[in-house]
């Protein structure tokens, strides 16, 4: 899908309406981080965006690993506004600010079983 296609078009209006804390969740759902990278060597990924083949009005879904968010068809803006919001607001599972912080501050991090706790 390139920029010009109607799904793209509606999700970069619908990113532009989102609040800058709805944008913080996007974010995160796409990338599993809550902020940019320090600098580029991080950004190892272009952002993508896919259509899926599911079915109409469903739940976007995101592949943090590879930096994309894959959209199944909708049939209006607003609906797809909705599905995001509720994507980004619920799965929140992922989360790389904690590793990248370890990865490039120098940071300690030690596992306990399931958890992992942060020592600076």
């Amino acid at each position: 899908m390139d920029e010009n296609h109607e799904l793209a078009q509606w999700l970069f209006s619908v990113l532009t309406d989102f609040t800058n804390a709805e944008r913080v969740l996007f974010l995160r759902f796409i990338s599993g981080r809550s902020r940019l990278p320090a600098n580029l060597a991080d950004f190892s990924q272009r952002f993508q965006v896919m259509r899926v083949d599911r079915p109409l009005n469903g739940l976007p879904t995101a592949q943090t690993c590879f930096f994309q968010l894959r959209l199944p068809p909708y049939s209006t803006k607003e609906i797809m506004a909705e599905r995001l919001r509720y994507a980004i607001n619920n799965c929140t599972c992922i989360d790389m600010d904690n590793y990248m912080l370890a990865r490039n501050g120098g940071v300690e991090v030690e596992e306990e079983e399931d958890d992992i706790f942060v020592i600076s």
